[in-house]
């Protein structure tokens, strides 16, 4: 069985339809994010909550990356399900902490080129071989919950448990970069041979991993699924 050697995909190609005609994603919507730092801050806003103002700074703190006018950041923000800061100041339900996690993560990116079609990876990846729960978790990322248990304190880790039910997803690590990285190399060269309009796809998937393997301190936070 031979395996593949992927290679880039030229920056001026136009790359082949990957089939049943779905609207591709612009390049941009992923981030590199700090989540060393990320979680330092968090935990200790969490940890503020025993103080009697600490609700009020942790809503603060989350207010203003919602209102900041920093490009990047606001059109993060925006691709948020969340509510309002008004709509926090009239009173505080658990659902915002798990707003307020990802809220907070706007200080904390970095752009990044990601796949413009996660359900193309999902849909046609098995065809070439690939377990789809692997291809899922390409196209869609981990839990998020997974990320707190990670970076954060135990506690800290426990709450977001809560308020970040199961389908919450969407974060890769460094080790699963490497991983799928890895398979893509050694890839059978004949689950081509029926599938040569996968070939763009596949070395998209690997530019945009590429990339990221060149910054060992970030993870990949992909938009909400």
């Amino acid at each position: 069985m031979d395996s593949v050697i992927v290679r880039p995909a030229g920056r001026g190609s136009t790359a082949t339809p990957y089939g049943g005609g779905r609207a591709m994603r612009d390049l941009g919507t992923t981030w590199l994010l700090d989540a060393v730092s990320l979680h330092h801050e968090f935990d200790d806003l969490f940890g503020g909550l025993v103080e009697e103002d600490g609700l009020a700074a942790f809503r603060e703190r989350s207010t203003r990356i919602w209102r900041s006018t920093d490009p990047l950041v606001s059109e993060y923000v925006a691709s948020l399900p969340t509510h309002t800061p008004d709509e926090w100041e009239a009173g505080f339900d658990e659902v915002h902490l798990a707003e307020w996690y990802r809220v907070l993560m706007g200080a904390y990116i970095r752009p990044a080129h990601g796949i413009r079609s996660p359900s193309a990876v999902k849909d046609r990846l098995p065809d070439l071989g690939w377990v789809p729960a692997d291809a899922r978790r390409l196209a869609w990322g981990r839990e998020l919950a997974s990320l707190a248990e990670a970076y954060a304190e135990p506690d800290s880790s426990a709450a977001l448990a809560l308020v970040l039910p199961l389908g919450n997803k969407g974060w890769l690590s460094q080790e699963d970069i490497a991983d799928f990285l890895e398979r893509l190399h050694t890839m059978d060269r004949d689950a081509f041979r029926d599938n040569q309009n996968l070939v763009p796809l596949v070395e998209e998937i690997y530019d945009v991993l590429a990339a990221v393997a060149t910054v060992p301190d970030r993870v990949l936070l992909l938009p909400p699924s």
